[in-house]
């Protein structure tokens, strides 16, 4: 699934994205468009403020409500949720 796939708890951690410095910040996780076999599908691991900038400004209201429901199916599908 690409596009943003979950948001988790916040962490101390550099954004992959923007390389925003070490410091504690929502982590929310973006999945890449694959294309075979030059470029697999990957997951990293971004702030905030990239996953809105990914996302777009005027769907904020549309990503804080729909990201509860794509982070649970984000921890079924790594089972990570019990």
């Amino acid at each position: 699934m690409f596009g943003i796939n979950a948001k988790l708890s916040k962490k101390y951690f550099n954004c992959n994205m923007c390389s925003g410095g070490h410091r504690l910040q929502d982590v929310y996780i973006l999945g890449n468009f694959a294309i075979p076999p030059e470029h697999p599908y990957e997951e990293i691991e971004i702030c905030k403020a990239c996953a809105l900038r990914e996302y777009g400004k005027k769907n904020k209201i549309k990503l804080e409500t729909i990201i509860d429901e794509r982070t649970k199916q984000w921890l079924q599908k790594n089972k990570l949720l019990q």
